[in-house]
């Protein structure tokens, strides 16, 4: 008998693999399912690299739906978060797990993989059986990376960018957003950390937080603590862990025993006598050793993998000259939009689809530790610098990784050594011990009077090194010593977990996550950092630059990921090296220098994000360019390229800040930003100045009649003169360009965008510059725009009026629904369906209603019935300033604290509705439903004391007093009980649910 649809048999795992990837699954896949099956324990993974890791994604998503279909009780967590310590430029995981994500989308009835898709969606709740995620920075809407929190998902991610959101403290997100991500992150999830070795302190306190996190006194919440996996044999959460490996099975198999065999021999380099610039003599020494490789390679493609970038690009300088090879660099510390740009380029292309055999020119790839994980490519021989054991073992990994070659030539190359007045950047120590463990099992090479012939003839007598050989070669040996040293990783104290969980107000002052995600040693956390185009040189006008960052609001695909320190070197000209590498939290190597006397150094100007406080504030001094905040710098100041980050000034940097994933983004018509993209001819950088001032004037005049035929012949002009343009993202600004010029009506009136009319933005200080807004996404459609979050008290992207009572009654379903899928107990969907209907009770003040009125008091008195949302353009920050300035409604004033009083009131009547029975949770997940209340709302008193009269969810009509707004005094030990009822995460979690709910329902126009 055909099984049903919602019928999955364990057994079925192999044929799910074979539907998905279109072959059977290693032996250590199925016995890894089955042990978790009947367990519930996810074993930490000790599997060679090369044998399929990223597989876990796939046992996952089966467990998940088997269980749901079995209809146990679900302890397959929902959310799986694939973690690793490298800044990747190909991510292997995700592109794994969206190719899981299509194959469930397009399977049919009946198949396993079908089956698997019909569970999941009955998980979720939702028409999608999975989604997948890059996790990046960003603190409005924009920056949600799920939508419900019930949805099963495969979230890829940093160190930083997980462990700091698990922590509370998400980098580059605003602290209203990040009890939403602590909680998605900490709650009904996986965490799996591939190649730990560095990543242990996040193995260590994510457990940790477990450890807390179960301690909840409601049973639900204390048994869905984050669960963590190691993908690492050398790193574990905890002695005594289970461990999962390959077995005899793996041995012969057919395909794995390939693997495991396969020819690598390690030959030993040595450059330590050219090395007074280390990135020099690497460079140097590889340029010999590619030449001596083509001359016996069997496929024609060779990897260079250096330590830091610095090194990297040395090395495709010298590369480059040769007119035999094709060179390609990757390095991870680049923007999306240049990382994707890269991607699809033919050579990378080519790379991923795999190097054809009969290639003209054999292509040398140039990369960082990039390539250590994430990335699915094989070399046919291998270059790299000496490094830790680990991180040799690595790349050694990325050498033959089907074991199909006689050969697989691997050369390491020893640039520098360690001493007291020279440092091996990165990997110090760990690196010189690695050498000698290696040289006494193979005699180095010197580059002294070594030609190319020389060397090739010496390859095929290199030390075999595969996983076969490796514990033989390791025996007796303290593997620590070739490893970088264990860091010194803090406990996580209650007290700390307490701290954390205060998001709004947070203390003073606070404790940084950095020490436990990379320990006591750690480098400086990154920042991210863009370049805009509009930000001229000379004497900076920060009043001018941070208005221009309020209209087009950075975006994540034009962000780059740098150490502090580092950029705090870039900007101050310092001539110390750049040791910038792929390896998170890796801390700097010492640059002796007797002579130096600390002095102020001078700094290029820049503008950071203040998070907190919701604005961007100039950078004027080293000190003020903080870990873990937003930095944008002039394109003129350099500082990346095509490839990534240089580390060195150079070509001014393409501004990106027009191209957000968000079709209806405002679009810059500025010359300096356009001629960039078009590749700084300077003869159509005048043309287009002029072409703009024109237009300016013609608009400033003021003829409505004229707006719409003045952009278009506009955009015309700039369209016929980008037509030739050799830019890198020419192509991209045409598209772009091509898509305003589709729109019919523009407008110049503030309020006048429309689904229809466009707006036109002229500054009245500014002749050659436009903003153009598109027309505003149809009805039924969301508008999900950078710069619109959840703190402002009109907080949606919407662009019609929505009633208060309809808002909250879908709010109050739809929170219930996401309860309900994530299997609540009863009494808890009924606390979310009502915080829902009651949570936005408190804008029935007459001045909140005028406030969304546009300030228009006789307009909010005619109202039929209270406004949840104005309608306003999410875009115009002015005109909602405008309106809460006629309506004398301060901004800092809470409509949630009045909603708070209000439910106070109203369960002081002892209402016969079904509210649930944790009168405490119901109110602060009222007051807390923006982000605040964590643990006090603002206290801030309302300057013209009011009676309000709320609307309940039993039509119950309570009235409050808005003199009674300002610090409540109960909400501290409010939320300590709350954590300590449901634990830290789970609260959060319940916080979560109401507020993606109320932001789904805010976009949809329910």
């Amino acid at each position: 008998m055909t099984p049903g649809p919602e019928v999955l048999r364990l057994e079925e795992f192999a044929d799910f693999v074979q539907e998905v990837c279109g072959h059977r699954p290693f032996p250590w896949q199925v016995a890894y399912v089955r042990q978790v099956a009947e367990t519930g324990i996810w074993p930490d993974l000790d599997v060679p690299t090369g044998l399929g890791k990223t597989s876990i994604i796939k046992i996952w998503a089966f467990l998940l739906a088997w269980q749901h279909a079995s209809g146990a009780p679900r302890t397959v967590p929902l959310r799986l978060f694939f973690v690793v310590d490298r800044r990747l430029v190909v991510d292997q995981a995700y592109t794994s797990a969206c190719a899981l994500q299509r194959a469930l989308d397009a399977s049919r009835p009946g198949t396993v993989t079908g089956r698997v898709a019909h569970a999941l969606r009955e998980v979720g709740g939702t028409t999608s059986p999975l989604e997948c995620v890059r996790m990046r920075g960003g603190s409005d809407w924009a920056s949600r990376w799920l939508s419900s929190p019930a949805q099963p998902a495969v979230i890829t991610s940093t160190v930083d960018q997980y462990g700091s959101r698990l922590l509370f403290r998400g980098y580059a997100t605003s602290p209203r957003m990040r009890p939403i991500d602590a909680a998605l992150c900490g709650i009904d999830a996986l965490l799996a950390v591939d190649e730990a070795h560095i990543a242990l302190p996040l193995l260590v306190t994510a457990t940790d937080c477990a450890a807390y996190q179960a301690t909840a006194t409601h049973p639900v919440f204390a048994e869905r603590a984050v669960k963590v996996v190691s993908l690492s044999a050398t790193a574990s959460a905890g002695v005594g862990r289970p461990r999962h490996g390959i077995t005899g099975a793996d041995h012969a198999h057919p395909v794995a025993g390939k693997r495991l065999n396969a020819a690598r021999r390690v030959t030993l380099l040595d450059a330590t006598s050219e090395a007074k610039d280390t990135a020099v003599a690497f460079a140097q020494a590889a340029e010999l050793v590619v030449g001596a490789m083509l001359l016996l390679v069997e496929r024609p493609v060779i990897g260079v993998v250096a330590n830091t970038i610095r090194a990297a690009r040395a090395t495709l300088e010298l590369l480059s000259r040769r007119e035999d090879i094709d060179v390609v660099l990757l390095t991870g510390r680049s923007r999306p939009l240049d990382r994707e740009h890269l991607l699809a380029s033919p050579l990378v292309t080519e790379l991923l689809d795999g190097v054809s055999p009969d290639r003209a020119k054999p292509l040398v790839v140039v990369a960082t530790q990039t390539v250590e994980v994430g990335v699915d490519i094989s070399f046919a021989a291998l270059v790299t610098e000496n490094a830790s054991l680990s991180a040799l073992i690595q790349r050694l990994g990325r050498l033959d990784r089907t074991g199909e070659l006689l050969l697989a030539p691997a050369i390491v190359i020893r640039a520098s050594a360690e001493s007291d007045h020279t440092a091996i950047p990165v990997y110090g120590a760990a690196a010189e011990h690695t050498w000698d463990w290696l040289a006494g099992n193979a005699l180095p090479l010197s580059t002294e009077g070594l030609d190319a012939d020389q060397l090739a003839e010496a390859l095929p007598g290199g030390l075999l090194v595969n996983p076969l050989t490796l514990p033989g070669l390791l025996a007796d040996v303290d593997a620590d010593l070739l490893n970088l040293p264990a860091p010194r990783i803090p406990v996580v104290h209650r007290t700390v977990v307490d701290s954390w969980t205060r998001t709004t107000p947070g203390p003073v002052p606070d404790q940084a996550p950095a020490p436990f995600l990379h320990g006591l040693d750690t480098a400086p956390e990154d920042v991210l950092v863009l370049w805009r185009a509009d930000l001229g040189l000379g004497q900076p006008d920060f009043g001018q630059w941070a208005a221009r960052m309020r209209q087009v609001p950075p975006h994540s695909g034009e962000t780059v990921a740098i150490p502090a320190e580092q950029l705090r070197r870039f900007l101050t000209r310092s001539p110390a090296a750049d040791d910038t590498c792929d390896v998170e939290g890796i801390p700097p190597a010492a640059h002796p220098d007797p002579k130096a006397k600390q002095k102020q150094p001078a700094m290029s100007s820049a503008l950071r994000y203040d998070e907190a406080h919701n604005e961007w504030t100039p950078v004027l001094q080293p000190h003020d360019i903080r870990p873990g905040t937003t930095v944008v710098l002039p394109s003129d100041y350099g500082g990346h390229d095509t490839y990534g980050w240089t580390g060195t000034g150079g070509l001014p940097v393409t501004d990106l800040g027009d191209f957000p994933p968000a079709s209806t983004a405002p679009t810059r018509i500025d010359t300096s930003l356009i001629s960039l993209l078009a590749g700084g001819d300077q003869l159509l950088t005048d043309a287009l100045t002029q072409a703009i001032t024109r237009a300016v004037e013609v608009l400033r005049a003021g003829d409505p009649e004229e707006t719409a035929p003045v952009v278009e012949q506009l955009l015309d002009t700039i369209i016929h003169a980008h037509r030739d343009a050799g830019g890198t993202y020419a192509e991209l600004a045409h598209d772009r360009l091509s898509a305003l010029r589709a729109v019919t009506k523009w407008t110049v009136e503030p309020a006048g965008r429309t689904e229809t009319y466009g707006r036109v933005v002229v500054d009245p200080g500014e002749p050659s510059r436009l903003l153009l807004i598109p027309p505003r996404a149809p009805a039924g459609r969301t508008e999900q725009g950078a710069g619109v979050g959840d703190d402002s008290a009109d907080a949606s992207s919407l662009t019609r009026p929505v009633p208060l009572a309809q808002h909250s009654q879908a709010v109050g379903e739809r929170a219930a629904a996401y309860g309900a899928a994530l299997d609540l107990p009863n009494d808890l969907i009924d606390t979310q369906r009502t915080a829902g209907r009651c949570h936005d009770c408190g804008k029935e003040h007459s001045r909140f209603q005028c406030m969304l009125c546009g300030g228009d008091r006789l307009l909010a008195e005619s109202l039929a019935e209270p406004r949840a949302k104005s309608g306003m353009d999410p875009a115009d920050h002015h005109a909602r300033r405008r309106a809460a300035r006629l309506a004398q409604w301060d901004p800092e004033m809470r409509h949630e604290a009045l909603s708070a009083l209000a439910v106070t009131a109203w369960l002081n009547t002892q209402p016969d509705h079904p509210w649930g029975d944790d009168e405490q949770l119901l109110v602060h997940l009222v007051a807390a439903h923006h982000g605040h209340a964590r643990p006090l709302l603002p206290p801030v008193t309302d300057p013209a004391p009011q009676e309000v009269t709320c609307t309940m969810p039993d039509q119950q009509r309570i009235t409050i007093k808005s003199a009674d707004m300002g610090t409540d005094w109960s909400g501290p030990d409010r939320f300590h009980a709350l954590n300590r009822r449901y634990g830290p995460w789970g609260l959060a979690l319940l916080e979560a649910i109401l507020r993606l709910a109320d932001m789904a329902c805010s976009e949809e126009g329910t």
